[in-house]
């Protein structure tokens, strides 16, 4: 990953010492950091106006049959991590607004970093790694998402996206997106998007106007969680979540379907999640930036513990967080570790 960190212009902020998270309330945004009156907000624009796609099929894709029988694909490197999947009454949103007198406050962290192993099929089975991780100076923040397939030393393929930017009242507002892709001793041309107050440019230089709100595909797992943590009630099963996207290729409302309230076997134990499914066009185009299924955990601040890429019939990525999200801290409280460890 070093080559292609020499290759964007994003600098990484320096984030070392962290502390692991441990299972909590789901945190809320209280007044000092509230969002302004919903008079004042922007309007997003339509669904009608904005995507003429159809709803994806009800079914979540998962990992196909074929990869995990195929002789080449062994099902011990092709499984899927262990899921007891749930019938509910009730969201799980109206218990969290009980307790959300006595929910912890948010504030938002200097640093966080989750971990995944990550299984999939690409010509044969691979293993690899993946880290989303978010860092703050002040009110600047970067989100880096790494993925590698192979040894961590020499990976057959990588994929990288940073994103920087300002954090206001209302979350995330990027002025920068890189992505960038390695297979085998080639890398890619870093792909850069650069967020104007109106307008985009993109990689191949078009400016086009900027929707309210936009996000990239590394912000967009950040702005969410914040999202969630405004207001709580907006995850549940059946509910749709919009969030207005720039990515390299294009400019869209990406509408995310809350499918279902699953538990996940996790290195913390058992940990309810809600499973978000992102409606996708029929055909994605060649170099476009792939979104997965994800897996939002509440009692770790929303973030994504879990998610699914699928590419085609048989090309799917699965990563699954392997030990306990590390946290930089401030207030001097807990036992501080090295975040390579």
């Amino acid at each position: 990953m070093q080559a292609n960190e020499e290759n964007m212009s994003i600098e990484r902020m320096e984030a070392r010492l962290v502390a692991e998270m441990k299972l909590s309330e789901p945190p809320v945004v209280k007044a000092k950091t509230a969002a302004p009156p919903a008079e004042s907000l922007p309007t997003l624009p339509t669904l009608a106006d904005a995507v003429a796609q159809p709803a994806s099929a009800a079914s979540s894709p998962e990992p196909p049959a074929s990869a995990a029988s195929t002789p080449e694909a062994p099902a011990s490197q092709a499984s899927e991590p262990e899921i007891k999947e749930e019938t509910i009454d009730e969201p799980m949103a109206a218990n969290v607004a009980e307790t959300a007198s006595s929910a912890p406050a948010f504030e938002w962290p200097l640093a966080t970093r989750v971990t995944y192993k990550m299984q999939g099929y690409l010509r044969g089975p691979i293993q690899g790694r993946a880290f989303v991780q978010w860092v703050r100076q002040e009110m600047k923040y970067q989100v880096h998402v790494d993925a590698y397939a192979g040894p961590s030393f020499a990976p057959i393929a990588s994929q990288r996206w940073a994103s920087e930017g300002t954090i206001t009242p209302n979350g995330l507002v990027p002025s920068r997106f890189e992505a960038i892709n390695k297979l085998l001793i080639k890398s890619s041309t870093p792909k850069v998007v650069i967020f104007e107050d109106t307008s985009l440019v993109l990689p191949n230089g078009e400016r086009i106007d900027k929707l309210p709100g936009a996000q990239d595909p590394a912000s967009h797992y950040i702005q969410m969680a914040y999202q969630f943590m405004m207001d709580s009630k907006v995850l549940q099963v059946g509910n749709t979540v919009e969030i207005p996207m720039a990515s390299t290729k294009k400019q869209q409302i990406l509408i995310y379907d809350i499918q279902a309230k699953e538990t996940l076997v996790t290195p913390l134990g058992d940990i309810e999640t809600f499973r978000l499914q992102p409606r996708l066009p029929a055909k994605t185009s060649k170099g476009e930036d792939l979104l997965a299924d994800i897996w939002i955990a509440p009692s770790l601040q929303y973030l994504p513990i879990r998610m699914l890429i699928r590419v085609g019939e048989e090309v799917y990525f699965n990563m699954s967080m392997d030990r306990a999200p590390q946290q930089t801290l401030d207030d001097g409280g807990n036992e501080i570790i090295d975040a390579d460890q």
